[in-house]
């Protein structure tokens, strides 16, 4: 099934543009296709599985590294905010905040 995956992952991401920016809807869509009686049941039970929700969201990772003009755009700006905020408060020659 680990051989699914990525062909899986990459279909639905293709066709589906709610999926590019939603984790927890592309597993339970690779997983109504791979595995249409798991997609029924609770989305705990998934990890128990033989899917593997970290192989979907790494095929998710490479997919974007392949097609980046395909990336969600409101995801991507806020992402860089929060990375620039960071690296403000914690990068370089910072002097910590007292509160």
């Amino acid at each position: 099934m680990n051989k699914q995956i990525k062909p899986t992952v990459y279909s639905i991401l293709l066709e589906d543009e709610y999926a590019r920016s939603n984790d927890n809807y592309l597993i339970m869509r690779v997983a109504q296709r791979l595995d249409p009686i798991l997609a029924g049941n609770k989305f705990a039970d998934i990890r128990f599985s033989k899917l593997s929700m970290e192989s979907i969201t790494r095929a998710r990772r490479n997919f974007f590294k392949e097609f980046p003009e395909l990336k969600p755009k409101e995801m991507t700006k806020i992402r860089e905010r929060e990375e620039q905020e960071y690296f403000l408060e914690y990068g370089g020659d910072h002097i910590p905040r007292l509160y």
